[in-house]
């Protein structure tokens, strides 16, 4: 069936702007959409979840206090006078202007695809694929079973390994560096730890500053390092190396690998990723935008998501004669590395994937606000927003909470 849209008088109808997802890129274009043009678009945000959940925290869950990380997204939506659609995009109907999910067709007059990539695993190995929050419990397993290992006076190693490809870098430096202190604080500082990436250089995509930074944490912590490494098979306690190369592993935690959504109706790169040009635009469906990871940029995080939203925010306000903001000529990469002994921050401009600037590193200051895993221009500040805006009970003074507060 068909799900119409409410009807007002014509000249006066909001315009009608379906955002299929409901992650950073969704929320952030959904936000930017209602900074822009209030009253001249109608947002509906098309999700089958129920949570919005900031997953790069993830990688901090089992080693430190972790900001809010999981929220309603239903609250989210509607706070933000928006309307959220209880679906799943199957495909897109682009001559029609249709959505089609697996119960109704939703009609639009602008689309946005914000659905994020697949992830799936790179190695069979003993371990993880480690892919957010749901992966946590495992990881603690693994580190608890190489801690015991180790004290039984085993010698144990794990490799924490980046494959090729679209994707973020970052967990594994962070999961490297925070499981090496976790060993040694519960008695297991025996344990090899190492890190595999096929990267040339550690955080390279930063630049010369970032990974000057990475590599000395890295080797301060006596973590044994291997760049330009894809790993194609584990076997026996060790992990094949392309070309001929072989690094010992009993334990292998493996970030994932991406593929694209493949969007039936819509172009698709090789990978399946929605194909689009620099300002988000489908190849071959008028008014039909991508944002975030469903995308052909080939770095994947949210905070470069919550800028292809604006992006792609702006662009459809001004082809309804709407102002905005003067979007910035490339993106700016942004990225926190959590440790036990600093938080790094690290910023470089990109244009296209590829590196523009020597980028900056500090782990003496933030270089951006609010300086959270993802720095999206309105969701960031709405996620405080939100949680400043919480009911929190105090303490009275005879330790009790205080009256009005339950």
């Amino acid at each position: 069936m068909t799900d119409p849209y409410p009807q007002s008088s014509p000249g006066h109808r909001p315009v009608r702007v379906l955002i299929a997802g409901g992650r950073f890129a969704a929320l952030e274009a959904m936000l930017a959409l209602r900074e822009f043009a209030p009253e001249a678009v109608q947002v509906d945000v098309l999700s089958s979840r129920r949570w919005f959940v900031v997953t790069p925290t993830a990688t901090g869950e089992l080693f430190r206090a972790v900001p809010r990380a999981r929220w309603q997204l239903g609250d989210l939506v509607e706070r933000a006078g928006a309307r959220l659609v209880h679906g799943m995009l199957g495909e897109v109907d682009a001559p029609r202007r249709r959505i089609i999910t697996t119960t109704r067709t939703l009609e639009y007059e602008y689309a946005i695809v914000a659905v994020g990539a697949r992830a799936e695993a790179w190695l069979d190995a003993p371990g993880i694929t480690f892919s957010g929050p749901g992966d946590v419990p495992r990881m603690g397993r693994a580190l608890d079973e190489l801690a015991a290992r180790a004290g039984a006076g085993e010698p144990v190693r794990v490799a924490f390994v980046v494959p090729p490809g679209p994707g973020w870098v970052i967990p594994a430096y962070e999961l490297a560096l925070m499981a090496r202190h976790y060993l040694d604080e519960h008695g297991a500082a025996t344990a090899g730890v190492v890190l595999v990436t096929s990267e040339d250089a550690p955080l390279g995509i930063f630049g010369d500053p970032a990974t000057r930074m990475i590599s000395d944490a890295l080797n301060a912590a006596g973590i044994e390092l291997h760049t330009g490494a894809i790993a194609r098979a584990w076997a026996d306690g060790v992990l094949q190396i392309v070309p001929d190369r072989t690094v010992a592993a009993d334990i292998v935690i493996a970030m994932p690998v991406l593929r694209g959504p493949r969007v039936p109706g819509l172009a698709q790169t090789q990978a399946g990723f929605v194909d689009a040009d620099r300002h988000g635009r489908v190849r071959g469906a008028p008014r039909v935008f991508v944002a975030g990871d469903a995308g052909p940029f080939p770095v994947k995080h949210g905070g470069l998501a919550c800028q292809q939203a604006d992006r792609v925010a702006a662009v459809i306000c001004a082809e309804l004669g709407i102002a905005t903001f003067e979007m910035p000529p490339s993106p700016v990469l942004r990225g926190l590395v959590w440790s036990a002994d600093a938080d790094r921050f690290l910023r470089r401009d990109l244009a296209g994937g590829r590196d523009e600037s020597h980028g900056t590193a500090s782990a003496a200051s933030a270089l951006w606000w609010p300086p959270g895993k993802v720095a999206g221009r309105y969701l960031a500040p709405y996620l405080e927003q939100m949680a400043a805006h919480e009911l929190v009970d105090l303490p009275g003074r005879d330790g009790r909470a205080a009256p009005g507060t339950g």
